[in-house]
């Protein structure tokens, strides 16, 4: 347990902590002007460039100040941090394409897939930045895939605590 702590630090806090400062930014429609589709044909309307450029910058921010904490380099922390926010969002386009391919309005679900699909929502990314993360970072396979199902877990609790606020409109 005690070598998952600082990827906790590292990896979870800075992407949760940013996700839910960006959720916030969107349900308050703040850089509204950022706020266009990268492209509506393929990936829909929530997947927009205020995303792709807030997000990497709030979970540099984040991986900045934990940074502090854990005694790391700060400019590395934000670099990385940054980056896992990058891929984060990029992680998010596969399956915005795919659920357009099927009809799947955005934030929607197709009641035949809906397990399948809560899946696909919480695991899209998380494999994108395992990957990310696994080659920025000196971590092991399993501890890795340890970080991953942790992170799988926590990112349920917080959307659906987030869709409890009202600042997510689906879980």
């Amino acid at each position: 347990m005690k070598a998952l702590i600082p990827h906790l630090y590292a990896f979870v806090l800075p992407l949760f902590i940013g996700n839910m400062l960006h959720m916030l930014v969107v349900k308050k429609d703040m850089f509204r002007t950022l706020a266009k589709p990268i492209s509506i044909d393929l990936f829909g309307s929530g997947k927009t460039y205020r995303g792709f450029i807030l997000l990497p910058l709030m979970c540099a921010c984040c991986s900045l100040i934990t940074s502090l904490f854990t005694h790391s380099a700060p400019l590395l922390s934000f670099s990385t941090g940054f980056l896992l926010g990058f891929f984060y969002m990029l992680g998010e386009l596969p399956n915005s394409w795919l659920k357009r391919r099927m009809g799947i309005p955005p934030g929607g679900s197709n009641a035949n897939y809906k397990w399948l699909q809560l899946a696909a929502d919480k695991l899209d990314s998380l494999i994108v930045l395992a990957i990310a993360y696994y080659f920025l970072v000196e971590i092991s396979f399993m501890l890795l895939v340890k970080l991953i199902l942790l992170s799988f877990i926590i990112h349920i609790i917080f959307s659906w605590i987030l869709f409890r606020l009202r600042i997510k409109k689906s879980f």
